[in-house]
């Protein structure tokens, strides 16, 4: 049976055999654009792009790894992570890499993206023995210097502006890191944003210092960490710091993947705690806790505040006067045991404020968390057997209010994945930390159901599809009643060769929103918003030339106004392996008539860098990267990137940060050394 199963592998292999080097920027850059474009919000994915780096340096042993650790991957669903394991309890161990494809629903789109961060090696334990001296020896370093700026002069910068900036109009920052495979890792940030002083009275040096300790495996801990670092939990009704689970085409991948507590590197100013946190192996427990006490931005002029300044920008005196205002303390843990068919977890967080948290009186913000201190408890859990899964996570805050999320993964067979959702966040329930699938951008006052499926009917073809029901049963922000909508997708990929690769996209949804009705009096009304969109992407290379086109368009109605949107984008990466150089240019069109027909498209960008831009109005957008490794040790990175519209406008921005014109050209220079 071995033998048949071993010439079995070697004709699936074969697919494989030719063209296996896979350009590591080319693949973040597919796994980035899987998880953004379908996202509106501002998420920060400089720790995915960490953890993916760290597993291209040191590729995970497949023969010896965990389902935490395979998760990380954010690509692969938690159904291929159980098929996987299955198939390895079932043949032992796995002696080559393509063995992936007889795991089922392991797709060739999947495997193309895995198999850079994994490897086959030997299955025998590794020791986890901690040796100060072995651990400093294996040891890396890495040193990151960032220079951006925009060449346009923004209103903030010009004399006598009404809005002065009190700094230069440029980014920098300096990163240092050191690691030592899974045992150590310890990191120091210093950044200051274009606008805020670097020397004057209101502040000298950076503006902001982040640094960072973790050990792993040390003794009876799983992990220690010290400093600024996040903490992950269940589902996220209590505490999520990372990413949290979206709708996105990867239309499976709907809990959460980070678990526990692991080093804050980004430069990220807000999302983050300060402190001290422990996880301890006992047997099948895992038992964390964690304390944190940070200074936080807050306008408390009258003695109270009504938001915390997230932005963490200083760049005018206002600022400053909101700087480091409100002292927040934080304490929590977590109990989760794990058996091989099921997982239940305990977390539960109390946060104290000194100066009391009370929000303006808008009527949406009724139910708001409001006071000094707050308590939040939950429970999560999660069966998993035979290709089905089980998930969820209840809580419940010190006011009354109830969350629940609630989930099943099934594959029915082999070819078909599928996934329902259902969520309950009641109005009272607002929690600082909470960060859960939802529609909105809070984690309260919706109900909703999701529901997913992936096909994969023939080889080379893969078919995506979600559906998603919600309602709000208060008032929201921007929507003066209770409301409900929906959203639905699908994509259709298809995959001829390794050098090409396309898919196509429809996109609809239906929410409400206020609109103002009447020119003389305006009166606040509320209507459907329906927004449809329909993409075509391909991608494809040529040699050492790769390209990639996308043409969308997409349609909105808000109201009496029915609006079309139109953009077309041309990519070319072009490799020069005898000078270690690599240029990477776009051209996009884009006819945006409104703000909601904006586009979203996910752009190559510096490493630790992402960036997806809204595009609205007419107009033109073009960008070049040039990477260049000078030496082993060191690699130098630029981009610059021009928005140029056509649309007669005369100025665009708003406030300090408005240009006079009607383009804006950015440049970023990125130095990364590594030894």
């Amino acid at each position: 049976m071995k033998r048949v199963w071993l010439i079995l592998v070697l004709l699936l292999s074969y697919v494989y055999a030719l063209g296996q080097e896979v350009a590591i920027d080319r693949v973040i850059e597919k796994i980035y654009s899987q998880l953004m474009e379908t996202s509106e919000s501002e998420i920060d994915y400089s720790d995915l792009y960490d953890d993916l780096i760290a597993f291209y340096e040191h590729p995970i042993n497949l023969n010896k790894t965990t389902p935490e650790q395979l998760s990380q991957l954010r690509f692969l669903s938690d159904i291929q992570i159980e098929n996987f394991f299955y198939y390895l309890y079932k043949a032992g161990s796995m002696r080559t890499i393509y063995e992936l494809q007889l795991v089922e629903g392991m797709d060739l789109f999947t495997i193309q993206l895995l198999v850079p961060f994994v490897r086959v090696g030997a299955a025998e334990d590794v020791s986890n023995s901690w040796k100060f001296r072995d651990v400093i020896r294996a040891s890396q370093h890495e040193l990151i210097a960032r220079f951006d700026g925009t060449f346009e002069p923004k209103q903030g910068y010009l004399p006598n502006a009404t809005q002065a900036y009190l700094g230069d109009p440029f980014y920098t920052s300096l990163k240092y890191r050191l690691k030592s495979a899974d045992k150590l890792q310890l990191g120091f940030t210093a950044e200051k944003d274009a606008g805020e002083p670097f020397y004057g009275s209101y502040n000298t040096g950076y503006d902001s210092y982040s640094g960072f300790l973790q050990i792993n495996h040390l003794w009876k801990f799983s992990s220690i960490v010290v400093g600024d670092y996040r903490a992950n939990f269940g589902q996220g009704l209590v505490m999520q710091q990372d990413m949290s689970p979206s709708k996105s085409s990867l239309v499976t991948n709907v809990t959460t993947r980070s678990q526990g507590l692991k080093r804050h590197a980004s430069t990220d100013e807000y999302n983050f705690l300060r402190g001290v946190g422990a996880t301890v192996a006992l047997g099948d427990f895992k038992v964390s806790a964690f304390y944190s006490f940070r200074q936080m931005d807050a306008d408390t002029s009258g003695g109270s505040f009504s938001s915390f300044k997230t932005d963490g920008l200083h760049r005018l005196a206002d600022d400053f006067e909101k700087k480091r205002t409100v002292n927040r303390q934080l304490v929590g843990g977590n109990v989760t045991y794990r058996h091989r068919l099921f997982r239940v977890g305990l977390t539960a967080t109390q946060i104290w404020l000194d100066v009391p948290l009370n929000y303006e009186p808008a009527p949406y913000q009724l139910y708001y968390f409001r006071g000094q201190s707050q308590f939040a408890g939950s429970v999560d859990y999660l069966f998993a057997w035979h290709g089905f899964q089980f998930f969820g996570e209840t809580a419940m805050n010190d006011a009354g209010g109830v969350a629940t999320l609630n989930g099943l993964l099934f594959a029915p067979i082999s070819v078909l994945n599928l996934v329902v959702l259902q969520r309950f966040y009641s109005k009272k329930y607002d929690v600082f930390f909470a960060n859960a699938f939802s529609e909105g951008s809070r984690t309260n006052n919706e109900n909703g159901l999701y529901i997913g499926a992936e096909l994969k009917p023939v080889r080379k073809w893969k078919v995506a599809a979600y559906a998603d029901l919600f309602h709000s049963p208060w008032l929201a922000y921007q929507v003066n009643k209770p409301a409900s909508g929906y959203e639905t997708l699908l994509q259709v990929d298809f995959m001829p060769s390794r050098q090409v690769e396309m898919y196509g996209r429809f996109r609809f949804e239906q929410k409400e929103k206020n609109v103002q009705a009447g020119d003389v009096q305006p009166t606040t009304l509320v209507s459907d918003i329906q927004k449809a969109s329909l993409r075509y992407t391909i991608a494809y290379q040529v040699l050492q030339v790769g390209f990639k086109n996308i043409v969308e368009w997409n349609y909105a109605h808000l109201g009496a106004d029915q609006t079309y949107g139109f953009l077309m984008t041309q990519d070319i990466s072009y490799t020069l392996p005898w000078i270690d150089l690599t240029l990477a240019a776009r051209y996009e069109f884009f006819d945006a008539p409104t703000y909601e027909n904006r586009f979203y498209v996910y752009e190559r960008d510096v490493p630790y860098a992402s960036y997806t831009p809204a595009l609205y109005g007419v107009g033109n957008r073009w960008y070049l990267n040039l990477d260049y490794q000078i030496n082993s040790n060191l690699t130098l990175y630029l981009r610059v990137a021009q928005t140029y519209y056509t649309d007669n406008r005369l100025e665009f921005g708003t406030g300090a940060e408005t240009i006079q014109g009607h383009h804006r050209t950015d440049f970023r220079v990125h130095l990364q050394w590594k030894i």
